[in-house]
Order: structure tokens, then sequence, then C-alpha cells
């Protein structure tokens, strides 16, 4: 049943993600521009959220990328977890534990964090991303790491 799990990118997220940021922008823009024609250079203030912008740009491009060339994003195995987004793999005896955090701050939502053995390190999985349900992909990982990560350790 579980021999290989894949997950790709979702449209939906990032077809939100890019409308709400050029609305939010051309809004800025139109209304600075309609309440002070005359203080055009007020304009250079929103080049703090351009800057913003630019800053994560690159992974943008990366997702539109991986969205477009309909790549998987995310690739459970019997032997390893390969996050193809950042290029990274994780064998499932690795893996000390899986949990559902909460974003630290204001911020709402959530991440999957994988905790590697004899290491600080937490890696996040930002579910949202991704094309599933946040439990089902949870509950995914945790299968692959409990049926596959426990091989190493004696009982």
């Amino acid at each position: 049943m579980y021999s290989n799990s894949v997950y790709y990118f979702s449209k939906w997220t990032f077809l939100f993600t890019s409308v709400f940021m050029g609305s939010l922008s051309a809004a800025l823009i139109y209304f600075s521009l309609l309440f002070y024609p005359e203080g055009w250079q007020y304009l250079l203030l929103l080049a703090i959220p351009f800057l913003l912008f630019i800053s994560i740009l690159p992974e943008y491009l990366k997702t539109f990328y991986y969205l477009i060339s309909n790549r998987p994003s995310l690739i459970l195995t019997k032997e390893d977890l390969v996050d193809k987004f950042n290029d990274k793999q994780y064998k499932w005896t690795e893996i000390s534990r899986i949990d559902l955090r909460h974003n630290e701050g204001r911020a709402p939502g959530g991440y999957i964090a994988l905790y590697l053995n004899n290491s600080e390190d937490v890696i996040r999985i930002q579910d949202i991303k991704l094309k599933g349900k946040k439990f089902e992909i949870l509950d995914d990982l945790i299968h692959f790491h409990d049926r596959y990560g426990k091989r190493g350790i004696n009982r």
C-alpha cells in the first residue's frame, strides 16, 4: 500500500499567493498616486515591499518551474525522504521524530517538523505549499517513519 508517496506543489496556493502579491502592490501604487499625485517620490517607500518580493523571487521562480514541469516536491520511498525542492535527502533512520508545529509569533498556520538524530536542526516542511491535506501528509510521513525508520534501532 505504501511503496512510494509523491507530493506536488499546490497550484491554488501558488495562484492565490501570486494574485495577492500583485493586487497588494497594485493597490498600494494606485492609492498612493490617487491621494498624492504630486508626491511621486513617496512611491520610493513602496520599494520596501518590492525588496521583500526580490528576496523571495528565487524560491517563487523555482516553485513556478516545479509547477510548470510537473515535478514532485516531496518523495517518500522505503529508504528515504527526498525533498527535491531543497535538494536534500534524509534516510528514515536519520529522523528521530515527526511533529506538527505552529508558527512562532503572530503568523497563522504551521508546518511539519522533522527532527534529526544527534542534531538540533529541525527540517520544516511547509505543508500549505503541497497538494494534499495537512494531516494526510503528516500521516504518510509518520507511517513511513514508523515502518522504515526503525530498522537500525534495537527493540
